[in-house]
């Protein structure tokens, strides 16, 4: 990630200087969603660093929420920027300036092969640091959905800001083009408009990941129900309730359920028999159990 920010921070200089010379729209948005990347990037590596701070008193699960809120600031402002990108597109289509296609096109392509390369250097970023050695070798043997269920949300944010800049490189490459051949000046604003567009939903998408954490929902790849079956399941268990599911942060989930024994007896054994049913089949490393002996009672009875 530090690699991938002094590219974005080089690039962005030169991108934003040569989209008001040219008088590009589509490269000053480039340019606009360059800027959130690199304070994006920035964050998202701040929060890494910061969510290896250990537990407090005061913050008693770590600091792994920082991943969180900066996935969602981040998403906030791609959102912003996007809308006001619109805005000034818009306007421009009514009063078209002139846009110089030949220094657009060859900062274009000096972004295409700078996101490329960025890409590259994340191919391989999945995992968190708060994993350690057993856990990383169990979560190499999930499926493919399931690596990317419990991708850090910040690394989903910088594939995805850099995936769209590469597509955005090659749609300004592509305007450009059609710019200098055809001298239609109004391609540049409608090409920004699509840009913009394009990354809207993905932003929704990262928003409303990092929404879902922020209020404690249940984990997307968990099914509540199923969870509620299974324990139901053990020998010795007949009944279930208060049962909460939730995520630290993205890949790192916690429960906490009342489960009723008739038998204190086997109490331990049951204990064991949760945890390790929570763990191998629902990846759940964090789990708060109490053992009851009698079910709640209903009032509305």
């Amino acid at each position: 990630m530090k690699i991938v920010l002094v590219l974005l921070a080089s690039y962005l200089v030169v991108e934003i200087l040569t989209g008001f010379y040219t008088g590009s729209l589509a490269l000053i948005a480039d340019a606009g969603h360059m800027l959130a990347d690199t304070f994006g990037i920035c964050i998202a590596l701040i929060a890494a660093i910061y969510s290896k701070k250990e537990a407090t008193p005061v913050h008693t699960f770590g600091f792994f929420r920082t991943e969180i809120l900066a996935s969602f600031l981040n998403s906030i402002i791609l959102s912003l920027l996007s809308i006001i990108i619109i805005y000034e597109a818009y306007r421009r289509i009514f009063e078209p300036l002139e846009i110089q296609s030949l220094p657009m096109i060859i900062v274009a392509i000096v972004g295409l092969i700078i996101n490329i390369i960025g890409m590259y250097v994340l191919r391989g970023e999945y995992f968190h640091t708060h994993n350690n050695e057993d856990e990383v070798t169990q979560n190499k043997k999930h499926t493919n959905k399931q690596v990317i269920e419990t991708e850090d949300l910040n690394i989903q944010g910088a594939k995805l800001e850099l995936l769209s800049d590469t597509i955005g490189s090659v749609g300004v490459i592509s305007g450009g083009i059609l710019i200098a051949i055809t001298s239609i000046n109004v391609i540049d604003p409608i090409l920004s408009i699509g840009l913009s567009l394009f990354i809207l939903p993905r932003i929704f998408n990262l928003l409303k990941k990092s929404v879902h954490i922020l209020m404690e929902g249940v984990p997307s790849n968990i099914s509540y129900e199923l969870i509620q079956q299974e324990l139901l399941k053990i020998k010795g268990v007949t009944g279930v309730f208060d049962l909460h599911i939730w995520s630290i942060t993205s890949g790192l989930h916690a429960l906490s359920a009342h489960v009723v024994v008739m038998d204190t007896s086997n109490s331990y054994q049951i204990l064991d028999e949760i945890n390790s049913l929570l763990e191998k089949k629902f990846n759940i490393t964090h789990s708060t159990i109490q053992i009851e002996r009698f079910h709640p009672i209903d009032n509305n009875e």
